[in-house]
């Protein structure tokens, strides 16, 4: 009992990694987002909204991920920024559910060439997703522009 007492004030330990990150999909011109506030110009999404909003980016279907860390990674070029933008991903798993990542450690605001952001989710010993949805959250009006859009997925030790 005490032993998990602990573990509620020691923090999350994230699982080691068992092996190399690799690529599950790339995210770009060929895909299409799925909010009218983003469009493909050449290899950049621009994204613009007018308000505070969740701008849902694109799903994405996933088969045979588990006990891995799935990240989504991208690169954003902000300008002007006034309030602030960060990473959000939900993750689906037949009969579990929906779980989500947000990259609140992550927020981005004013000017900013591109930098790279990226969020991770875990997945333990029978999680087997079958959709990311993969969103950029603003918190208030704004304007960015993402290019490189990445899934990777990293086996885990188990934990």
């Amino acid at each position: 009992m005490f032993s998990w007492l602990k573990s509620l004030f020691a923090g999350f330990q994230p699982p080691k990694p068992a092996g190399p990150p690799h690529l599950v999909q790339s995210l770009g011109p060929g895909t299409s987002p799925i909010a009218e506030a983003a469009r493909w110009e050449g290899t950049e999404l621009s994204v613009l909204t007018p308000v505070a909003e969740t701008v849902r980016l694109f799903e994405v279907p996933l088969k045979g991920h588990e006990q891995c860390m799935l990240t989504y990674r991208f690169r954003i070029k902000t300008e002007a920024l006034k309030s602030t933008v960060y990473p959000e991903l939900w993750c689906r798993v037949p009969g579990i559910g929906e779980s989500f990542s947000k990259g609140l450690h992550q927020k981005v605001s004013g000017t900013n060439d591109w930098i790279s952001l990226e969020i991770p989710f875990y997945l333990k010993a029978g999680q087997i997703p079958d959709l990311l949805k993969l969103n950029l959250v603003f918190e208030g009006a704004g304007a960015v522009r993402l290019r490189e859009i990445e899934i990777l997925a990293t086996p885990l030790e188990p934990w």
